[in-house]
């Protein structure tokens, strides 16, 4: 389809310009006169316009890649786009989200929608007016490669969130209501069951990638990195997003994630979903606080049923000195 759309593409081009240019001819010259009415010497002469726009478009576009499809010049920098890429890379490990629809799995199993463990005698959390807050994710994090080092001394991380997190002031409630637990063993923890009335159950199977890279330049990298990427948008016409790098995964159109990602298939790309460790993928502004390292972020999930705004994101930070949380959100 995309093959035929070019075709069609160049022909009406072709076309609408010959048509032009044969009235204008026609105009100055008085060619129609000329020809009479030998519709022999009009089809000719019309057919030498064409042949000579086609000649003409065919040129140009040879001349002219069109932004962000320049194979040469692609090939020609790619020692500077290797090397932004190697600069900007960073591991990371994607959740992936999966709708539960048998019982729950035994065991230490990450998931969305309630929260399994905890200490003996912990008690579910509750907001000022004692309303008992939504569990929304169970993180089990020892032994996955690419988890940032803040959470290496961190076995399990729960999360219980405000249904209006987002209308919550940071700077007075910098967890934006949000209860979350960190146990640095698994020792000792007892299994429960604390189901969301709001959300669904979803489970999430982790699998690192090699090559998150940022979204936005308030998403990472630093200025000298992203002025070169806008030198090379600016004066080779390449786009950030396909030729450097690759694609946009998200959790809204999880259908186009591939299978798996091996190896070889980790490409370079934007990982806006459910992970650890990586690039938050900001829709607006950094929500990064000083003195804290962002580790991982939970996003929109139609699935789940985690709206959250506009297809919006929790962004977690987390100060392993202090044992203590930030919490951003942001949305479309």
């Amino acid at each position: 389809m995309k093959l035929l759309g070019t075709i069609l593409y160049h022909i009406f081009v072709v076309l609408g310009w010959s048509f032009l240019i044969s009235k204008v001819v026609s105009r100055i010259f008085g060619l129609k006169e000329k020809a009479g009415d030998s519709m022999g010497l009009v089809l000719a002469y019309f057919l030498s316009i064409v042949l000579a726009v086609s000649v003409s478009w065919y040129i140009y576009n040879r001349k002219t890649p069109a932004p962000g499809n320049a194979p040469d010049a692609t090939l020609e920098l790619q020692p500077q786009i290797d090397g932004i890429r190697k600069a900007l890379q960073k591991p990371a490990v994607i959740l992936r989200s999966s709708l539960l629809t048998t019982e729950m799995p035994a065991g230490h199993v990450s998931c969305l929608g309630r929260v399994t463990w905890q200490l003996p005698g912990e008690e579910w959390p509750v907001d000022a007016a004692g309303n008992r807050l939504e569990p929304m994710a169970t993180l089990f994090v020892p032994n996955l490669p690419g988890v940032p080092e803040e959470l290496s001394k961190v076995a399990l991380i729960t999360i219980f969130a405000n249904e209006d997190a987002w209308a919550e002031n940071p700077e007075e409630k910098p967890q934006l209501g949000c209860v979350i637990r960190t146990y640095p063993t698994l020792e000792g923890l007892v299994p429960c069951d604390c189901v969301s009335r709001q959300y669904q159950t979803c489970i999430l199977t982790p699998q690192p990638v090699k090559q998150d890279m940022p979204k936005w330049p308030n998403c990472g990298g630093t200025d000298e990195q992203w002025d070169l990427i806008s030198e090379l948008e600016d004066k080779h016409k390449l786009d950030y997003h396909k030729d450097i790098c690759h694609t946009v995964y998200e959790t809204r159109l999880k259908d186009e994630f591939p299978p798996s990602f091996t190896e070889a298939e980790s490409a370079p790309a934007v990982y806006e979903t459910h992970k650890f460790g990586g690039y938050p993928t900001y829709t607006q502004d950094n929500g990064s606080p000083d003195g804290f390292t962002y580790v991982m972020q939970v996003g929109y999930d139609f699935e789940a049923g985690l709206e959250l705004g506009d297809c919006g994101s929790y962004y977690f930070y987390y100060s392993a000195e202090k044992n203590e949380w930030r919490v951003h959100f942001d949305c479309y």
